[in-house]
Parts: structure tokens; sequence; C-alpha cells
């Protein structure tokens, strides 16, 4: 199969199994020559033998050189992160994927688990350790997920750590794990292979024949393995002894389907099956992880406004960040089909009541008629009615919150736009005043408002934060109808 490694580091490793090698042939003719017939797993090469010519013994190729790369995902989208976690500072990226719940919570758990791994005894890590995360130079960790095959009902994911040390050492380690898109179900790319026949890999991802394995202790991992559709499949790891150094068997389809469980007949069966399509997310729908990346929430209220929010959303779009839109009834009638922009657009949008009115100055039956008509007013635009809801003013007593029937959504930071209608102002409170998780209340109908979006943005962005939609910052957190939220709560 003509593997190879090249270089001073591989010179070493193949005279170490030289060694190694020798001292096993020798064993082996001192105890009469005896074969392997009752080795755990028939040998994968049946050319491979038993030789004392080192030429003879294969060795793993490079990592790049074998396993695929990144592949686009109907519905994936990329995410990146830069820390400061404890001593490190770490580099993510990773991939999500629409209508695939089970992966992407999946990459939740893993990423968290490395963060918190990472950060100073008896701590977790927090969002904010990805504000202005530029820090001297130290230890680095650099994660990522990607998809690097998705078809049928299968998408898979490999994921990789690889970190470096003051001293210059450097490890690398990677797995993948297979995805179920129906069922979501998530499995590790081990069980790809019936468990007898991992010795066998083992062997000769260090390069030493089939028929000794069963004479030598294997510490080789085995769970990165990619199926192809052609049946070919390559395992990566990192090898003992051959640190920072990754290495890949490739094995063809005959050799892989010697090898293959049932449940990799059945992946290989889907990857050579059509994808099944999944529905389109709304953009303030898709899942973002708040505890991992800082995320804040741009709100805006009392439009739609036929002139300014259309000037508002374009802002939006070039920069990629989502907000939400606390319409009122009275604007919402007045300018339908700009309500209706905002929602096709993907924005959210909540109920900011019909006429604007101070709601404790009201009786609950008043209350609930506010709300009631303004459901019906976005309804009638949009074709969705709002969940969510915020009080004029912020005014909300324990007879608003029972009568609104739906979870009020005040915030964290007020820009005080309305009041000074000057960017060099609220700009910079906004910048002052945000931590990770806050809802920032401004004003859609304002024209000094809109004038200052593209620097908020920008410097909200340039700090780390990801502008996220009042859904996606509350995703995962239960929004009680009459409840108050102003930001996101930190993870226990």
């Amino acid at each position: 199969m003509g593997h190879g490694w090249g270089g001073t580091r591989g010179n070493a490793t193949r005279a170490g199994l030289h060694v190694l090698l020798a001292a096993i042939c020798a064993a082996a003719l001192v105890s009469g020559g005896e074969s392997m017939a009752g080795a755990p797993y028939p040998a994968l090469n049946s050319h491979e033998r038993v030789s004392s010519q080192p030429e003879t013994v294969a060795l793993p190729q490079p990592l790049s050189d074998a396993l695929n790369g990144p592949v686009e995902v109907p519905g994936g989208y990329g995410m990146a992160l830069t820390a400061h976690v404890g001593e490190r500072r770490v580099h993510a990226s990773w991939t999500y994927v629409d209508g695939v719940p089970g992966l992407n919570t999946h990459v939740d758990s893993w990423l968290l688990g490395l963060l918190d791994a990472a950060a100073p005894v008896g701590g977790r890590y927090r969002p904010a350790m990805a504000l202005n995360a530029q820090h001297p130079e130290g230890q680095e960790m650099t994660v990522s997920a990607a998809p690097v095959q998705a078809a049928g009902t299968v998408i898979v994911v490999r994921q990789k750590v690889k970190t470096s040390g003051t001293g210059g050492t450097v490890s690398e380690r990677s797995e993948t794990v297979y995805v179920d898109t129906v069922s979501g179900a998530v499995r590790g790319g081990a069980e790809l292979v019936r468990p007898e026949a991992v010795p066998g890999i083992q062997s000769r991802m260090v390069g030493i024949p089939a028929q000794i394995a069963a004479l030598v202790r294997q510490d080789v991992p085995v769970g990165d393995l990619v199926l192809k559709p052609s049946g070919e499949l390559a395992v990566s790891a990192e090898v003992p002894g051959n640190p920072g150094g990754n290495v890949t068997l490739t094995m063809n389809a005959a050799e892989a389907g010697a090898v293959l469980s049932d449940y990799g007949r059945q992946v290989l069966e889907q990857l050579n099956a059509a994808a099944v399509p999944r529905p389109a997310m709304a953009p303030a729908l898709r899942h973002v992880n708040c505890d991992i990346v800082p995320c804040a929430a741009l709100t805006y209220d009392d439009g739609p406004d036929a002139h300014t929010t259309p000037q508002l959303m374009e802002i939006l779009n070039e920069a990629n960040a989502q907000a939400t839109f606390f319409m009122t009834g009275s604007n919402a009638t007045a300018n339908p089909s700009t309500a209706k922009e905002v929602a096709d657009a993907g924005y959210a949008i909540g109920n900011h009541t019909y006429s604007h009115g101070n709601l404790t100055k009201l009786s609950p039956p008043a209350v609930k008629k506010e709300i009631e008509r303004t459901d019906a007013a976005i309804l009638a635009a949009t074709g969705t009615a709002p969940t969510m809801m915020r009080p004029p003013y912020g005014a909300a007593d324990a007879a608003v919150q029972g009568a609104v029937g739906k979870p009020l959504m005040l915030w964290a930071v007020d820009s005080l736009d309305w009041q000074s209608k000057n960017p060099a102002v609220f700009v910079p409170k906004v910048l002052k005043e945000i931590t990770p998780g806050a809802m920032v209340l401004m004003h859609d109908v304002q024209p000094t408002t809109i004038s200052g979006q593209k620097e908020l943005i920008a410097s909200l962005q340039g700090q780390g934060y990801r502008l996220v939609s009042v859904p996606q910052l509350f995703e995962g957190t239960p929004l009680v109808p009459g409840h108050v939220y102003r930001s996101r709560p930190a993870r226990p």
C-alpha cells in the first residue's frame, strides 16, 4: 500500500520498530516458530509476513494525505471563538447544522468539556473569557469540529484537539462521530468496526505485521475512522513514540469490509444514499450556544417604520447580525409591508402593545386587550403571532404580569437613544454597560439611532460579541409567561 514516514522523526521511529521486530522474531524462533493461528483476528493483509528485513514493514502515511477535509453540509454554518482560558489561549472552530439538534448538542457538550477543563482549578469557563482575547503568547489549544462526510441520514464529524506547551511540546488527537440526522443519535467512529478487529488495526498503525500483533502491547487509540462511500476506511491516530505527528492507515474496500460491524455496514449504505432533506431554520432561530460564545441581543422598540426600519435591516444584514423587533400594533397596522419584510428576513418579532400606553394604569382586561389586539395586527401583517412581549417603559406590576400571557422581555442595557438622539452619547453608553447575555434597548423609529448602528455593531463584534435574537439568547432557558427577563442567566 506504499505507506511511509519521512524525515528524521520517521527514521528514529523506524529504527525503534526494527529493534522491536528483531526481539520479537528472536522470541518466536526460540519458541519453535509457532504460528499465530490463535490470534484474536486474522491478518488484514495476507501478503504480509514476518521478516528480519526492515524494508518489508509498511508504515502509515501522513494524516493529510488520506483523510477527507471538511465538506459543506446543507444547513451547516460555521462558528469560531478565540478565548483566554486559564493559562491557555484557545482557538475553536466548529459547525452547527440546521434541523440536527443531536449533532449541535453533542458539539456543545464536547466544546464546553474542553473549555471547562482548561479553566483554572475550581473554576468554569465563562463566555467573557472570549472578549478582547488578544493576550501574550503562551500555551495554545486549537480545537475544531467539522463535517467530513454527509449523505443519506448520516453526517460524519471529525473532532480535533491540538495543544502546544511553552517547551515546544505538541500533542494532537482526533476522533470522529457519526450522527443520524433523523433520530439524532451520535455514535463514535470506533463502532464502525468489530471489537476483535481493533488489535490488527492497531498493529498496522505502528507498522508491526499483523501476524505478531498479539505479542505487542498496543496503546494506539482507534477513534478517528472515516468510512468513504467507496468502502475504503481511513483510520487516524497519534502513535506513541511519534508525538504530534498523527498517522493514517487507509484500508481498501475489501479489507474494510472484513472488519466492519453491522453498524458500519449500515453507515456505508447511508453514505451511498441520497441526502434526506431537512427544513430550513429562520435565521433568528438558528442554534447558537450563548454559554460558549459571548452573546448580546440588540432589540428595537416602537416600529415598524416604513423608512428607518428597512435602513436598519440593511445594516444588520451587512454585518451578519441578528436582532429582535418589539412592534406596536398600531405601527404594524400602519406599515404591514414593512412588518412582513422584517419577518421574511428572518428577524424575531415581539409584542409591544397596540397603543404604547403604561400598562400599570390599565385594568387586567384592558391589558389583555392591548396584547391580543397587537397579536392580531402582527399576525395579519406577517403570518405569525409573537410569543413574547415588552411592556412600554418597562412598566409591569404583578397585575400586568398576570394579564399579558407571555414572558416579559425587558433589558439589561438601556441606550437612552431616544433621549440623547446622539450616537456619540448612546453608543459609548452601550459599550460601557454591555456584558455577555444582555438585552440592549434601542428604538428603530429614531433616525439618529439608525445612524449609530454601524459603529455600535462593529464595536461589539470587534470585542468578540455574537449578536443574536432574543430567542437565540435564551435558547435552552424555559421562558415562563408572566416572568420578567433582562439577560440570559449564567451557566451554573
